[in-house]
């Protein structure tokens, strides 16, 4: 039997096998591994601690429940983990909207608590903006997933694809779409003619 060491060293795809098989541990340690990760994207999407909890334990959830059907690229989860976020986030985006109509109906007593801090960090980690992240809270959740997995993550187009279960050729159309949202989006930020000849 291996030892504790061995087993919290094993790549994703090693306990991804264990986990197929109903694997508690090796459970835990992607749960482990990856759940910060998540958590922020979820929290830079929502942008509520609550709910980036309820996304987050969703996608282990779907992890659990899905654990047949898991892409690993480059023998990581997490690409996965993080399409399955987007996905979740808009779902519970949606919900939360319908939610708040209903409750806006109600009288409520004193001011709601005030997050920024918490979603200011998740935003810092990512390295993302807040006009960026209002783009991503706009797209449809595989566009989405593509802006993270390739711009954020850094993910090449060929493991984007993978990780999405779709062509290289959707990848970089839909890319090439979003950049031109962003571009628009973000025309503020960029430098000025002569700094961009320079």
């Amino acid at each position: 039997m291996s030892s504790q060491g061995e087993q919290e060293s094993a790549g994703d795809g090693e306990l991804l096998f264990r986990l197929a098989r109903g694997d508690e541990r090796a459970y835990r340690q992607l749960h482990d591994r990856h759940a910060q990760s998540v958590y922020r994207v979820a929290l830079v999407l929502v942008r509520k601690p609550w709910d980036a909890e309820e996304v987050a334990a969703t996608v282990f959830f779907e992890l659990w429940r899905k654990r047949d059907a898991v892409r690993i690229v480059d023998d990581s989860i997490l690409p996965w983990l993080l399409t399955v976020t987007s996905f979740v986030a808009k779902n519970q985006l949606r919900t939360t909207r319908r939610y708040s109509r209903l409750l806006s109906r109600i009288p409520h007593d004193g001011p709601a608590p005030d997050h920024a801090d918490e979603v200011a960090g998740a935003l810092d980690a990512l390295r993302i903006s807040q006009d960026i992240r209002a783009v991503l809270q706009s797209l449809n959740p595989r566009d989405a997933s593509i802006l993270l997995l390739n711009v954020v993550h850094e993910l090449p187009i060929k493991d984007t694809a993978l990780a999405l279960g779709i062509p290289e050729g959707t990848v970089k159309s839909r890319l090439s779409r979003v950049k031109a949202r962003l571009r628009t989006t973000l025309r503020r930020y960029a430098p000025p003619a002569q700094e961009a000849d320079a």
